[in-house]
């Protein structure tokens, strides 16, 4: 029975493999060097800021002039749902009006884009919230500012969000999605595709694809992955299963480093907690204790292995008060050797020595040979460059007697 169902999943795997047409077409969406991607960027806020303010900048080297811009006023304007008094515009005058002048600035008072066109005295406010939430009285604070130094200008505030979701201020602030933002540029990239250069056609190009694959989604690319699903489902159901685990494979990376190790001794550890100590200290530090781990020791290095990040912590456990405190003043008064200390000494569990050896990235985490890398390249960086240095600490200040 058991060789049967070997033999159904390879000739399923098989066939997945063999099925050339449609991992074409799948690989026609997929393929291609794309620069936002490569530089890390597609989750970075602040960076799709930058983006949107160079392609609402009518004076910018994307010849658009000042038709993206117009394309996301008009839209507003034209869906504002508000009653009178909120409106603090005439629609009509702004519908009619040459944004030409429009100067773009980022980060102006924190604002995440401001356009200022004097001509028509008219300002522009966006506040872009990718994958953060709007914080309290954010946009209350920014309409401040803007009434302040605009008084006599028409303004318009904009919340940008990939669902185009409602502010916290729905009277002064109109609600715009990624979706929209996209559909403009697309619209606009067609009339000016060939007043463009080759670098900026090509740079909206790779923008308008990152936006469908990371925020809007792609309506195609999700029909071909569900045709390949349905036709494909036991191969890939399979290769599923045995998917590279990264935190499992984290886990089983540091105890190999740990194990491999002359000077290492591993302590109990978990997929999320794996800990260990060195001979050295092993030998000076007594085991004293309570309810923690099976060894009894008291103090003890940690890596964490958390969803979001990997890091290396020595902590001092539950046990007897008096040899905790010791360990503890000693680290007190060795601020430059126990980085990131907790000055107050918990009555459990007190952090001594904190260092980040690794922080998820969901971009780089099918990579899993290259993230196990780095991460031995900064485990044995420590246990080269600084443990000895923990070592001596606690060796040279008790020399006499066990601490």
């Amino acid at each position: 029975m058991e060789h049967l169902k070997y033999q159904k999943d390879r000739q399923a795997l098989q066939e997945f493999l063999m099925d050339i047409e449609i991992l074409d077409k799948l690989e026609e969406r997929e393929s291609g060097f794309n620069a936002f991607e490569v530089l890390g960027i597609i989750h970075k806020e602040i960076r799709h800021s930058n983006v949107l303010g160079w392609l609402l900048n009518p004076a910018e080297y994307h010849n658009f002039d000042d038709r993206f811009i117009k394309k996301v006023i008009h839209h507003c304007v034209k869906h504002d749902s508000r009653e009178e008094p909120a409106i603090s515009y005439k629609p009509l005058e702004i519908l009619l009006q040459d944004f030409n002048d429009m100067i773009i600035r980022r980060e102006w008072a924190n604002i995440d884009i401001l356009g200022i066109s004097k001509s028509n005295k008219f300002v522009l406010v966006i506040e872009n919230k990718i994958w953060s939430k709007e914080s309290s009285h954010q946009l209350n604070k920014y309409r401040r500012i803007i009434e302040s130094e605009f008084p006599d200008y028409t303004k318009l505030y904009i919340y940008l969000t990939p669902e185009g979701d409602d502010a916290s201020d729905t009277d002064n602030w109109l609600s715009l999605s990624y979706e929209k933002i996209m559909e403009f540029l697309e619209s606009v990239l067609k009339v000016r595709r060939h007043a463009m250069s080759k670098e900026s056609l090509i740079f909206i190009e790779q923008y308008l694809s990152i936006l469908r694959r990371n925020i809007v989604g792609d309506n195609e690319l999700e029909k071909i992955c569900v045709d390949i699903y349905s036709k494909h489902k036991r191969a890939l159901d399979l290769i599923f299963e045995y998917k590279p685990d990264i935190y499992k494979g984290i886990h089983d990376k540091l105890l190999e480093i740990i194990d491999s190790h002359p000077d290492l001794i591993a302590d109990h550890s978990n997929k999320q907690c794996i800990r260990f100590t060195t001979k050295r200290l092993d030998e000076h530090v007594a085991k004293t204790s309570e309810g923690w781990t099976e060894s009894g020791r008291i103090l003890l290095f940690e890596f964490i292995n958390f969803k979001d990040k990997l890091f290396l912590k020595l902590v001092i456990g539950p046990g007897d008060s008096e040899h905790r405190e010791r360990l503890h003043k000693t680290a007190l008064d060795h601020p430059s050797t126990f980085k990131r200390l907790s000055k107050r000494l918990s009555p459990q569990y007190c952090s001594m020595f904190l260092t980040d050896i690794y922080k998820h990235d969901e971009g780089r985490e099918n990579d899993h040979l290259q993230v196990m890398q780095e991460i031995e390249t900064k485990t044995k960086s420590f246990l080269k460059n600084k443990i000895e240095e923990i070592e001596a600490v606690f060796i040279e200040n008790h020399h006499d007697t066990n601490l």
